[in-house]
């Protein structure tokens, strides 16, 4: 008779920080699951044992094979299950015999194809369930765990180890949003693929995270719940000590019959959902560049006090863009007092916004940047910063100084070589003056350029100061970055624990996604 489910206990310890991995179906095809998952572990650098299992090979990988989980004269604490579907109830018996509490079962062919795989799955379901194992998938990607290295995932996907704890209802998009989350600095504790979740549920995994030390911070991706009440309840116990971040899909009629045909589970109507996860203090993501963002900036960043934002802005525009979005996100531009616009006007050219978003008129002293940042972070009635077009790091100086002085050297030299010599005389002069002016105020304008400030430019003196201003006073800074991509200084920014956001918009949302943690929680206290 199978055992209830709510009542055999399961063994999460084993199943992420497994001492020996036995691998069902492995293989010496490049590109097949069972050639990929172990290829992968090893790649990752989980030490455990691995043991191959395939009747047809001697050997998988360098390592000997064995022709089922039985022949193995060794304890295993997780099986991993790459065979078709068909044959997949008769190793899993093997499991039960030998003993094993956890099994990733990568095949597919089950519930999402129809009654006939979905019979299979429950036949499946009710042997994991009398011998008291864990199953994840089928139809799965496979797990992920920061303590044991162990990237049991069926592309080469190596996270960042980190805070965050991923459960993804689709294997694929939870491998491509940890490549995501990698370039973005986001960190990962444990991800699972959970598939058709044959005997868990996502309720399973997100109580598990809850009580997990290694995580801080949970991001969801949904397609549909077994039983949405219970899902409530666990979410309603984790929130108020952890960030819980879902992504609902299925939000649609067309949506619906997606998620029926991927995953075999069954969304239901969306509005409802979204009230319920409102109460239980999840907080939305309403696509997946969000929820990567969400990850991000969740992880590193501080809960706010409150709504109020100070924002600084190079020009202008970008400010109206974010005080535009303010709204519609539940935020307040902060009201800035006397004293410390009396001590912006100290530095900032006469014709400065004198209000918030702080406009420094294209001020391009790195010094001035960081007093403002300073200013508004210490004041009382700002709860947190965004700072717009800082100019991040090196990459952003280097590439401006070939744009400002090489590019036109080499376009004298060409073209208009007569008048290099007066070129460079004029270039030298102008570069005495700013060394003699230094830290200069101009009332009517930025200044210039302030050659020893270089120092401050690095990418090293610009994350110190926004962590050491977030440690201190306790509040968010967000960066909209100038540049973007792997070799931009904005990257190793994020690589370092400091948020950036792509755009004044996508800044201001994360703003608000925090504003509301935070309102959540003052409600519970």
């Amino acid at each position: 008779m199978p055992m209830d489910r709510e009542v055999f206990e399961r063994d999460f310890h084993r199943l992420f920080n497994p001492r020996s991995v036995a691998v069902v179906g492995a293989s010496n095809l490049p590109g097949k699951w069972g050639f990929n998952m172990p290829l992968n572990m090893i790649g990752g650098g989980y030490r455990g044992e691995l043991y191959m299992v395939n009747p047809r090979e001697k050997r998988v990988l360098g390592f000997p094979a064995y022709p089922s989980l039985k022949d193995i004269d060794a304890e295993v604490d997780l099986a991993v299950i790459a065979i078709p579907a068909r044959l997949v109830a008769e190793v899993l018996a093997d499991a039960a015999a030998k003993g094993i509490r956890n099994a990733v079962i990568v095949s597919s062919n089950f519930s999402e194809t129809g009654e006939e795989g979905a019979r299979l799955e429950r036949r499946v379901a009710d042997i994991a369930d009398g011998a008291g194992i864990t199953i994840v998938g089928p139809n799965t990607m496979g797990i992920y765990s920061k303590t044991s290295s162990l990237c049991c995932l069926g592309a080469p996907v190596f996270p960042r180890k980190g805070s965050v704890g991923f459960v993804s209802q689709s294997g694929n998009l939870g491998v491509q949003l940890m490549t995501w989350g990698y370039r973005k600095g986001v960190g990962f504790s444990r991800f699972i693929g959970s598939g058709n979740a044959a005997n868990t549920d996502i309720s399973d995994w997100l109580e598990y995270l809850g009580d997990d030390p290694e995580t801080d911070t949970i991001i969801l991706y949904i397609e549909g719940i077994k039983d949405g009440r219970k899902f409530l309840e666990v979410a309603r116990g984790i929130t108020p000590r952890k960030p819980v971040i879902a992504l609902k899909a299925g939000k649609g009629r067309q949506g619906e019959r997606a998620v029926l045909s991927h995953s075999g589970s069954l969304a239901g109507p969306f509005e409802l959902f979204r009230g319920a996860m409102e109460q239980a203090g999840i907080i939305e993501a309403e696509t997946t560049e969000e929820l990567v963002d969400l990850a991000a900036a969740f992880s590193s960043l501080p809960v706010p006090r409150g709504a109020r934002v100070g924002v600084m802005t190079l020009g202008g525009g970008w400010g109206v863009a974010a005080a535009d979005a303010f709204d519609r996100e539940g935020l307040e531009l902060a009201v800035l007092p006397d004293e410390v616009i009396g001590e912006l006007d100290r530095f900032l050219p006469s014709f400065w916004s004198r209000r918030n978003p702080v406009d420094i008129v294209g001020n391009v002293q790195r010094g001035n940047h960081y007093r403002v940042i300073d200013a508004l972070t210490a004041c009382d009635e700002v709860d947190m910063v965004i700072t717009m077009g800082t100019l991040l790091g090196r990459d952003f100086w280097i590439e401006n100084m070939f744009k400002t002085a090489v590019r036109p050297f080499l376009n004298m030299v060409r073209h208009r070589i007569a008048l290099l010599p007066f070129f460079q005389l004029s270039m030298w002069k102008g570069f005495r003056e700013s060394l003699k002016r230094g830290g200069e105020r101009n009332p009517e304008g930025s200044g210039g350029i302030n050659p020893t400030e270089a120092w401050k430019w690095t990418d090293t003196a610009l994350i110190r100061r926004l962590k050491r201003l977030m440690r201190e006073k306790g509040k968010p800074i967000i960066a909209v970055a100038v540049n973007e991509g792997e070799s931009s200084a904005s990257f190793r920014m994020r690589n370092t624990g400091v948020f950036t956001a792509t755009t004044p918009e996508r800044a201001v949302r994360v703003a608000g996604k925090l504003a509301r943690y935070s309102r959540f929680l003052a409600s519970r206290s």
